[in-house]
């Protein structure tokens, strides 16, 4: 397929999701497309392809959205989880916000709306 005319249109070329991922189509952690990850010293070898060469670059200095990660690398976020949960089961990467996204505040919320309602 020609270059730009597959599912990428990354430096990483036209690569379908199933090949980066060998076939796995479920992650092994629960992230979410806000969850950030972030590089660390990994704690073991690693044989990684070049895609998860891409995501321990990206993640290297600042924590990264999963979102983030999809953009940049051109595919889907379901590869994207699956790529990243490699990289966290072999320690290269970790969570930056291990307790996933907060929620609203809810009084803050509600007092928000009482002032808009009281706002003349």
């Amino acid at each position: 397929m020609a270059a730009g005319g597959g599912w990428s249109s990354s430096t990483l070329g036209d690569v379908r999701p199933y090949l980066i991922t060998a076939g796995r189509t479920r992650p092994k952690h629960t992230l979410h497309l806000s969850s950030t990850l972030i590089a660390r010293a990994a704690t073991r070898p690693l044989y990684t392809t070049a895609e998860h060469e891409a995501l321990l670059l990206y993640c290297s200095g600042s924590a990264q959205a999963v979102s983030e990660l999809s953009a940049r690398l051109g595919q889907p976020v379901q590869a994207i989880k699956v790529l990243a949960g490699d990289l966290l089961d072999a320690g290269a990467l970790m969570l930056a916000n291990p307790d996933g996204p907060t929620g609203p505040d809810v009084p803050l919320l509600e007092a928000l709306l009482e002032g808009l309602r009281n706002d003349p």
